[in-house]
């Protein structure tokens, strides 16, 4: 059994493992950093620390969705490798559409298949949740592209 809060992003549900999650944010206008990737929505600072904000409608390469009260921030935190073999934290930010609860997941309601919106290069496991798919995001391939950036 496993702790993950759920998120949704344009019609599905998706959750990440709340032990890489450092907290929930009201949506702020990040400051824009020049030549990011597209997904890249800018930084945020919070706890004095500053924040990478991907969009992950973008990021998805799905439609827009004009930002409301229910839009939010999930910061989360990632194992980034050095080049020493020793790791560094660094903290992401993203958006969401809307922000549920933290549910508990246990192994046996994994299932084989979905429908889904976003490409299942991203998907870690696909779970049976209140008799819906709920889609376990392997968030670590979210940044992927954008550690080569760096």
């Amino acid at each position: 059994m496993e702790n993950y809060l759920t998120f949704t992003v344009k019609d599905n549900s998706y959750a990440i493992n709340v032990s890489s999650v450092l907290e929930v944010l009201n949506l702020s206008t990040p400051t824009s950093i020049p030549c990011a990737l597209p997904y890249i929505e800018g930084l945020i600072y919070s706890r004095d620390q500053g924040i990478t904000v991907l969009n992950l409608r973008k990021r998805f390469k799905l439609e827009p969705h004009e930002p409301d009260k229910r839009t939010k921030i999930i910061v989360v935190e990632l194992k980034v490798p050095n080049d020493d073999g020793s790791s560094s934290i660094v903290l992401y930010g993203l958006v969401a559409d809307s922000v549920q609860d933290v549910i508990q997941i246990y192994d046996e309601e994994k299932i084989e298949d979905a429908e889904c919106a976003i490409p299942k290069e991203f998907i870690k496991t696909i779970l049976s949740y209140d008799e819906k798919p709920l889609f376990i995001l392997d968030f670590e391939k979210l940044f992927e592209e954008y550690q080569e950036w760096l």
